[in-house]
Order: C-alpha cells, then sequence, then structure tokens
C-alpha cells in the first residue's frame, strides 16, 4: 500500500496535506475549504447579537446539560465490535481520484438479491474502503508526514449532515516508506514517535473506529515495528481496533506476529516477488495461511489470477492497480460472489 515505491501495495499520485474526514457536501473526500472574509459591517452585527445572546444567558438559570450527540453515543463500545462489524470485502484504495460507489451500491443490492433495490444503508454494506490517509517517509533520521489530498467519492448513504456517518465502513491507512541506499532510515526515537502520532491522528478520521498501518521492513527491522505497534496500540484509544498489513512470509513458519498487539493481520498474498509460488502453494492447500493470527483476513490483488480454488478467511482485501471507477465490477461479481455470497 505503498504511495511511491516500486513495492508500493497502494497506487499513488503526489500527496498534499488534508484531513479525510472534511467533506465538501455529500459524497466526496477531500479537503476542507478556507471560509471567504466576511465584511467588517457583517462582523460587527454579528458581535453585537452575540453579546446581547451572552447577557441574556447571564440571566437565565442554568441549562441542563446537553444529550451527548448521536453519533458519540452510536459509537462502538470496544475495538473488538469495531472490527466484527467491517464488510467481508474491503477495497483498497490509494492516493488518486477514485470513485467507488458503482461498486458499493451494486454488491449491497446483489446481497438483497433485486437490482432496483433502493440505496443499501450502512448496516446493509457487503463492501467497505481501505482508505490510504497518511504516508510517513523515513529518510536518513527524519521522518516526514505526507497526508491525502486526493477525492474519493463513496455512496451517499454513508452520509449524514455533510460528513461520514459513525461506523460507516471506512478504514484509514497509514504507510509508511522508507528510503533507501544512502539514505536509510536511521529508524531512530524521532521517527518511532512521528509514526505513532500518525497512527493515532488517522484513528480519529475513522469512522469505522479501525486504523490499519502498513509498514513493510526486513528481518533486521523487525524489532522495530514491533515497538511501533505496541505504543500505537497504547496511544490508541480502546475501542479503536488496530489492523496491520504483512508480508504473507510473516504468515508462514514465523511466529512473530502472535506477540504483536493488534486485532487484524492482513496478509498481502499478491507481489510476493520470489515466493509467489511457495506462497500460493499453501493458500492452494488450505485456503489460508498456517499461522493462526493471519487466518481471519487476506489481501489480494485483481491483478494476479487466478485466485486460490479456496479461500476460508473471513475478509478479503482487495488491490486494484487501476481506478476502482474504471473497473466494472459486473466482470467481478461472479468471482466475487463465489467467496462471500
Amino acid at each position: 500500500m505503498s504511495s511511491c515505491s516500486k513495492r508500493s501495495r497502494l497506487p499513488s499520485c503526489r500527496p498534499q496535506p488534508h484531513s479525510i474526514r472534511e467533506a465538501i457536501l455529500s459524497t466526496i473526500y477531500y479537503p476542507s475549504q478556507p471560509a471567504r472574509r466576511r465584511p467588517r459591517r457583517f462582523l460587527h452585527s454579528l458581535s453585537c447579537a452575540l453579546l446581547l445572546l451572552g447577557s441574556a444567558n447571564l440571566l437565565a438559570k442554568t441549562a441542563p446539560p446537553k444529550p451527548v450527540a448521536a453519533e458519540e453515543s452510536s459509537a462502538f463500545a470496544s475495538r473488538q465490535a469495531a472490527l466484527s462489524a467491517l464488510p467481508p470485502l474491503m477495497l483498497w484504495v490509494g492516493e488518486r481520484p477514485d470513485d467507488v460507489r458503482t461498486w458499493i451500491d451494486g454488491s449491497a443490492r446483489q446481497g438483497k438479491g433485486a437490482a432496483d433495490s433502493p440505496a443499501p444503508s450502512i448496516q446493509d454494506q457487503r463492501m467497505g474502503v481501505a482508505v490510504l490517509d497518511t504516508t510517513v517517509l523515513l529518510r536518513d533520521g527524519s521522518a516526514s508526514v505526507r497526508r491525502r489530498q486526493q477525492s474519493l467519492k463513496l455512496p451517499p448513504a454513508w452520509y449524514a449532515q455533510n460528513r461520514l456517518q459513525q461506523k460507516a465502513p471506512v478504514v484509514t491507512i497509514v504507510h509508511i516508506e522508507m528510503a533507501r541506499g544512502a539514505h536509510k532510515p536511521t529508524l531512530n526515537e524521532r521517527q518511532k514517535r512521528t509514526i505513532v502520532n500518525a497512527v493515532v491522528a488517522a484513528a480519529t478520521r475513522s469512522p469505522s473506529q479501525v486504523v490499519q498501518l502498513d509498514f513493510e521492513v526486513m528481518h533486521s527491522q523487525k524489532p522495530f515495528l514491533a515497538d511501533v505497534v505496541k505504543r500505537s496500540r497504547d496511544a490508541l484509544p480502546a475501542n479503536v481496533a488496530l489492523s496491520i498489513t504483512a508480508l504473507a512470509s510473516w504468515c508462514v513458519g514465523d511466529a512473530w506476529l502472535a506477540d504483536l498487539p493488534v486485532d487484524e493481520v492482513v496478509p498481502t498474498a499478491f507481489h510476493m516477488d520470489g515466493e509467489a509460488k511457495r506462497m500460493r502453494d499453501v493458500l492452494d492447500h488450505d485456503g489460508r495461511f498456517p499461522r493462526p493470527e493471519c487466518q481471519p483476513s487476506l489481501g489480494l490483488s485483481l491483478d494476479e489470477q487466478p485466485w486460490p480454488s479456496k479461500l476460508r478467511s473471513q475478509r478479503l482485501y482487495l488491490f486494484n492497480r487501476n481506478v476502482w471507477s474504471g473497473t466494472p465490477m459486473a466482470s467481478w461479481s461472479v468471482r466475487l460472489g463465489a467467496i462471500f455470497p
């Protein structure tokens, strides 16, 4: 899910800073626009009105406490509940303009068995999105944070009052990109803190209360990743689930993932280079990887076919080299329906 590197899982453009949670109107993720300056006459009138209102409140009796907002009261009570509420099929969305409405609406209507059924509610979703929210670039001893800039169109039913509803099946992703060669990162304390802060910030923009860390490391760098995961878990609210992507090789015979305090491990069973045949043989044999922590979820790519003949994971993440808006769902509905009827 890298935004720039060759080993990237998520395709990229040029990321720019913005808040993915703030939406313009109803169906587009995009940075909020700066407010236009108001005329002085308007500001003067507004100030007078506020002063009068404040004076009246001083004379009034103490008002009862306001009820908790609907969005706050409807939050998942636990991270286990948040994770289990995600749909069985998740679309990975990279840093580029895209529109997933056709895929989302089509999957829900197929689930209802009626092509002309009304727009699906959040509870009806059989498909969600995991969107690249933040990229942290580690270079030498520094760490720079880039936030998403590209728009993403989502179903109108996922919005209320011009913002995403709480519990909408949208997972925010933090991707860690490491420079190579002469600028190989030192993996110092500052870089570690920057990653943890980025994960916590991305979690606040996740209506699903699930945040995903995408950090591909070499064997010698595993202790650094493990400490980042542990610190992230400690810093996140108790009701926010932490998901991580994992190399397929980490899920075959290597038990180090079992010690990480994560709620979901997503093995990326594609772009596996020299291990592709061995990993595919493992999946073809049992439909999942042998490590228990790697079994509930799985990541596959549309451009690597055929998929394993039998899949036993409860949740599938799909990578698409092309934009979802340019990929007809009809050509994939039969294959996806066979996996998740």
